[in-house]
């Protein structure tokens, strides 16, 4: 009952009268000490804090890297402590303080061996060239945050020719090419082309959807000369008029047999160009079963089409 009366009062000069229940064998006495110094501390009580951050109890530890930040500055020596702490936990909130004390530690908590610990650093970091170098960083969850830290501060890189995560690349390149297409940059966008991913081919197929990238004669040459063969072929699949089909008349005669069926499943329920049309009877004949198929489904598909015409 005087512990309830002590919350009651919500008078942070009865701190003093928490501090022995730590050492309770009743947990609950305990919590309602924790809860205390949780909701009572302040500046004033620096004391308070350096006895929790050389507890043997990891909460306790825990408890005064949290709150420790309310003492401004004169917090540092003991998070400094803290940081080396052996719990991983305790260690991380006394890293997660410090960095909100003192921006200045970020170059100290980004050689540590703790990701974590780098990706907070990252957090509280506006230096974009800094943010572009961590890019580069062993753990795939440093350079995320690294590339979502830039984001926030308004600065996409130019370029991640350096970076070798291509999952990074990726949310890079999606990122980055609405301010591509936007300036007609065809050179970047070309340089994504040389060989994507299946992912990468979607991203750059999806930004292009609605681009009428045919005047783009380096990109167009760019996405012929692909390593990735069904990047043409996707890019051609939202795509109408005599050029498209032109495009596709040359995957037809010379893609690989992959390019060709995407190419023909991709014409299924649309109008189909004469020349194309013409070539479907000897493409229901090819060697690969697979090719044949498809066209002579293209070309059923298309006589149907004509008769609801």
């Amino acid at each position: 009952m005087a512990v309830r009366r002590l919350f009651e009062h919500n008078d942070s000069a009865a701190l003093s009268a928490f501090l022995d229940l730590l050492d309770s064998d009743d947990e609950w006495f305990v919590e309602k000490a924790v809860d205390a110094i949780r909701r009572w501390a302040d500046a004033e009580h620096r004391k308070v804090v350096v006895q929790l951050s050389i507890r043997k109890e990891e909460r306790l530890r825990l408890l005064a890297a949290e709150i420790a930040t309310r003492l401004g500055n004169e917090s540092l020596p003991i998070l400094s402590t803290l940081c080396t702490d052996k719990s991983d936990a305790v260690r991380r909130e006394a890293w997660r303080s410090r960095l909100a004390v003192d921006s200045g530690t970020i170059p100290v908590a980004i050689e540590s061996e703790d990701h974590v610990v780098r990706k907070m650093a990252i957090a509280n970091s506006g230096d974009v060239e800094f943010l572009e170098n961590m890019l580069q960083d062993s753990h795939p969850r440093v350079r995320e945050a690294a590339l979502d830290q830039m984001v926030q501060v308004g600065h996409i890189p130019s370029t991640v020719d350096g970076v070798q995560d291509q999952r990074l690349r990726q949310k890079w390149a999606k990122l980055k090419l609405p301010e591509m297409i936007a300036s007609n940059d065809e050179k970047s966008i070309s340089k994504l082309c040389h060989n994507p991913t299946a992912s990468m081919r979607k991203i750059i197929a999806e930004s292009l959807d609605q681009v009428d990238w045919f005047d783009w004669t380096s990109f167009v040459d760019a996405v012929k000369q692909s390593d990735d063969p069904l990047l043409l072929p996707r890019l051609l699949r939202s795509k109408r008029g005599p050029i498209a089909d032109e495009l596709r008349l040359e995957l037809l005669n010379d893609a690989d047999d992959m390019a060709r069926v995407r190419v023909l499943e991709h014409l299924h329920g649309r109008e189909v160009s004469p020349s194309i049309a013409s070539l479907l009877p000897t493409l229901s004949e090819d060697d690969n079963p697979l090719i044949a198929q498809v066209a002579l489904s293209l070309m059923n598909d298309s006589e149907t089409l004509g008769s609801e015409a």
